[in-house]
């Protein structure tokens, strides 16, 4: 594997570019050169059962998502487009942080494939998934301002 491109500051930046993830409160603890780790602290925002005191299963996926793009991302020294995405359910996400670590299953020049695993505050399992990432992709130049 190549070595890392971007270290926690740099790729912590990638992540505060989305606005989606900023409000979700995303943070990147760790940046290693075969895993990143990513966090959601709790916040009644997030809850989609009301009565269970349950984690939205969107707000779940979004970070197996970003976990597996952005240790890829780690690599290549920008995010890339998901292509494909399968998130399984282990258990229901309950009050507290979420915790997302995530490795590079294959890096290839056009494609990359990342697994990512979802804990919760007690280091149960949550949710794991695949991404599969279009590597070729090079981020889109800034605009100045809106096209004629």
């Amino acid at each position: 594997m190549s070595s890392l491109r971007l270290n926690k500051e740099a790729l912590q930046a990638i992540v505060d570019r989305s606005s989606f993830n900023r409000w979700l409160g995303m943070k990147v603890d760790e940046v290693l050169e075969d895993s990143v780790r990513l966090r959601i602290t709790w916040r009644d925002e997030l809850i989609s059962s009301p009565e269970r005191q349950s984690i939205h299963g969107g707000v779940i996926a979004a970070l197996i998502d970003c976990a597996a793009d952005y240790v890829i991302a780690a690599h290549l020294g920008h995010a890339v487009p998901t292509i494909d995405l399968h998130i399984d359910y282990h258990r229901v996400a309950r009050p507290g942080d979420l915790v997302a670590e995530a490795g590079i299953t294959h890096l290839g020049s056009t494609m990359g494939v990342a697994t990512a695993r979802v804990t919760d505050a007690q280091g149960k399992l949550v949710a794991s998934g695949r991404g599969l990432y279009m590597a070729a992709a090079r981020p889109a130049p800034a605009t100045s301002g809106p096209s004629r």
